[in-house]
């Protein structure tokens, strides 16, 4: 019998958005429709996720797993906040890419989160910067590590390039060289509107010669 995380292996998560916030914001596919599915919906999911972005090792995802397993109540509530947190960077990325404000709830959420990390964190300090990071495994190190990750990409000097999907909700930072990039990925969305433009004008130029 197969069991979850091999189910859920065949439903592979695309990596776009060139940003640990957005990514996280993207790890819902067809949000609302037939084929939705939440890359995080579940706490496997979210410690698969975590481990594929680099977050944690196996031996500190098999630690969390354990760990996870005998307080369940806890960390249940610790992934219906990660959810809170996905959804204001989704709402408020989503307003950027489309030239408004970033939402002040969104803002608030935000704020907070980011002051916990930084209050969570230690700092390494090389000839190019300084780099935070936290000592796991600790699940907040998600919450912690997304959190600043959207805070620095809200305040830094890319944030023209933040960009809506053309076809999906999903978001990307556009690090093409000419800034035009419209999809989230050329092989999925890209093909699609290709797909949808090639059968419109076809039929086009069937009623024009009918």
């Amino acid at each position: 019998m197969e069991t979850l995380e091999q189910v859920d292996a065949a439903r592979p998560l695309l990596i776009i958005g060139g940003n640990l916030a957005l990514d996280f914001a993207n790890t819902v596919d067809d949000p609302g429709g037939p084929r939705h599915f939440d890359h995080i919906g579940e706490m496997h999911r979210l410690l698969t996720w975590a481990q594929n972005r680099g977050l944690f090792t196996q031996p500190e995802r098999d630690e969390l797993r354990a760990s996870i397993h005998e307080h369940q109540s806890e960390a249940q509530h610790d992934l219906e906040h990660l959810h809170l947190l996905r959804h204001a960077i989704q709402i408020g990325f989503t307003d950027v890419a489309r030239g408004q404000p970033f939402a002040t709830t969104s803002w608030h959420q935000l704020r907070k989160a980011d002051a916990n990390a930084i209050d969570h964190a230690d700092l390494t300090t090389t000839a190019v910067g300084g780099q935070l990071h936290w000592t796991g495994p600790d699940l907040r190190i998600v919450e912690w590590s997304v959190a600043h990750a959207a805070y620095e990409l809200l305040t830094g000097d890319r944030i023209d390039r933040i960009k809506h999907c053309a076809s999906c909700p999903w978001l990307f930072l556009d690090q093409s060289k000419n800034g035009w990039r419209r999809w989230c990925s050329m092989d999925d969305c890209g093909t699609n509107a290709k797909i949808r433009r090639y059968v419109a004008q076809r039929a086009a130029r069937r009623g024009a010669t009918a």
